[in-house]
């Protein structure tokens, strides 16, 4: 079980910015020459913005802070951000149990027995919002709510995108980003495993991780939050719809092939109103169960196992 981005609200207001480890800039107008005297900086990936008011945001993602590059494909578990949470205050200055969080992302990588975009080219909707694909030519899929996000995309596909583009401008750098860019293809190249799929939930709002006990980063490694979290992933994946692939059609009667061929189609479902969406869902459900392999129900179990792992 991952967590990665994190917005933060420190509440300490006596914190010294960690001048030390990075330089603070402040915004200037081009036009007027004016300053907002806003300070910002950034440390592996995790910025630090400091207002005028005194108020302290820190955001970024701690699984690339871990990984000490822009990699997050590997696994994350509660030990490695126990680790990333003690040097983020041994070098940043920032106690865990001063972080207040005002956005978190909860998820899961997970290494499938087929390519991941047999799932993904097959998504219908979450809950009652379909999946869209947001990021052109990627392999990630979304289903926006209005306290959270579902994420699902193929991590093992997003890196290896990256290490193309990688290859083709490491010769273009100079000698200190070439470094910076060849530690991060050695890192992919180590770490990224075959087939990884990646379940996230990205909260907009915090309510339902506050009503688990989560308020502070440094509730997140409590060890009694393992099993909520765990059971809140996996109710959300419950509520994923797709097509299972592995439906064997030869077994069908006519009037459920033909009705399938709506089920398989994205639109069919924004068109209904929600009580002909919870019948033809249940009606869906049946048929996948009947005659398919049901992948949603096997991808759980290896959820489940790699969380408790």
């Amino acid at each position: 079980m991952v967590t990665d981005f994190v917005k933060i609200n420190y509440t300490d207001r006596n914190y010294e910015l960690p001048t030390d480890k990075t330089d603070f800039a402040i915004s200037v107008n081009n036009e007027t020459g004016e300053t907002d005297d806003k300070k910002t900086g950034e440390y592996f990936g995790m910025q630090i913005i400091k207002y005028p008011s005194e108020r302290i945001i820190v955001k970024g993602s701690v699984h690339k802070f871990f990984n000490r590059t822009d990699f997050n494909g590997n696994d994350f578990d509660m030990k490695n951000l126990s680790s990333a949470l003690q040097d983020i205050e041994t070098e940043m200055g920032l106690k865990p149990e001063h972080c207040r969080l005002e956005n978190i992302e909860i998820g899961v990588n997970i290494q499938l027995p087929f390519d991941p975009n047999k799932i993904l080219q097959n998504l219908l909707f979450h809950r009652s919002v379909e999946f869209n694909k947001t990021i052109s030519g990627s392999f990630y899929y979304q289903s926006a709510k209005t306290e959270y996000i579902i994420k699902i995309y193929n991590k093992t596909a997003q890196y290896e995108k990256k290490l193309k583009k990688i290859a083709q401008s490491v010769n273009m750098q100079n000698e200190s980003k070439r470094e910076e860019i060849n530690y991060l293809k050695s890192t992919i190249e180590q770490l990224l495993k075959p087939n990884t799929l990646r379940f996230e939930i990205k909260f907009l709002k915090m309510n339902v991780p506050n009503d688990l006990g989560i308020i502070y980063l440094s509730d997140v490694v409590k060890p009694e939050m393992v099993e909520p979290l765990k059971n809140l992933l996996l109710r959300e994946f419950q509520e994923v719809y797709f097509y299972d692939h592995t439906t064997d059609e030869s077994k069908m009667k006519i009037p459920e092939i033909e009705k399938l061929k709506d089920y398989r189609n994205p639109n069919y479902w924004v068109n209904l109103n929600k009580k002909d969406k919870y019948y033809h869902k249940n009606r869906f459900e049946k048929m996948t169960l009947k005659y398919s392999q049901n992948l949603k129900q096997k991808i759980a179990e290896i959820m489940s196992k790699k969380i408790e792992s």
